[in-house]
């Protein structure tokens, strides 16, 4: 575990990219032994979910091993003022993303409780932000911002290059879904500018805990209202519409790095 600390320390970049790798690599492993063991195919949503709570339970491991659990915000809930903002953007992203996609703001709650498929989507979800966010907004930002977080440069460095990775995993749409080159990359873009913001918020909390919230209303708001209500702009247009109701939570983000103090640098392990 000391080779794992001085990777971090000393080139703390590589050994985030090395671990979302090792990490992705882990969860196709998982996933497909899970749906052999369950007879089901590749990606039915009972294996994933499970590939992805397990995958969560291995970054928990290493985050005790290495000792980053505190530190890194995963055993700490925040301050209720992070939590009031992090519900206030919650809610105006999920009202973006229903108006950007279904030409309206009106959320079909009764699908929560009447349809076991809504259910199933937010059980799943749940099992993705989880997992994401330990990752990370846990392990990953820790590792950057304990050797860079010392200014207020290296504090946004580190945030940035944690969801530039993190969006960047998201390419892996246009072979798993089918995903258009342009509609993905704009979906990656996106993606970077929200991580950002839930960066922000992390540190600014010292807690994951928001981000997995609003990790998870992300993620399950549109296909649970899908459900019921049938997407009535098309696709490349909404994508382009999220993006710019977007922005302005990603400039918050970094609004919120200023306020965050800088951090001492962790010293090498010998």
């Amino acid at each position: 575990m000391n080779t794992l600390k001085r990777l971090a320390t000393r080139h703390p970049a590589i050994f985030g990219f090395s671990l979302t790798i090792a990490w992705f690599v882990g969860l196709l492993l998982i996933a497909g032994i899970a749906a052999s063991a369950l007879h089901k195919p590749f990606g039915d949503p009972v294996s994933s979910t499970l590939a992805r709570l397990a995958s969560a339970t291995g970054v928990l491991w290493l985050g005790w091993r290495l000792g980053w659990l505190k530190a890194s915000g995963i055993t700490r809930l925040g301050r209720w003022p992070i939590w009031l903002l992090a519900l206030g953007g919650m809610t105006c992203l999920a009202l973006a993303s229903l108006y950007s996609y279904f030409g309206q703001i009106n959320f079909d709650f009764s699908s929560l409780a009447q349809l076991p498929e809504a259910r199933a989507i937010v059980v799943e979800q749940l099992a993705v932000s989880l997992g994401e966010e330990l990752l990370f907004r846990g392990v990953v930002l820790y590792s950057l911002i304990r050797v860079w977080g010392n200014t207020k440069r290296g504090m946004i460095g580190s945030v940035v290059l944690t969801a530039v990775i993190f969006a960047l995993l998201h390419l892996t749409n246009i072979f798993a879904y089918g995903v258009p080159l342009s509609a993905a990359l704009l979906l990656t873009l996106q993606t970077c500018i929200v991580a950002i913001w839930w960066g922000g918020l992390v540190l600014l909390g010292k807690s994951i805990w928001p981000a997995v919230l609003l990790h998870l209303v992300g993620n399950a708001v549109l296909p649970v209202q899908s459900l019921t209500v049938a997407m009535a702009v098309p696709e490349l247009t909404a994508i382009v519409r999220l993006l710019l109701f977007s922005i302005p939570l990603g400039v918050l983000g970094i609004l919120l790095l200023a306020k965050a103090a800088p951090r001492p640098i962790v010293p090498e392990v010998p």
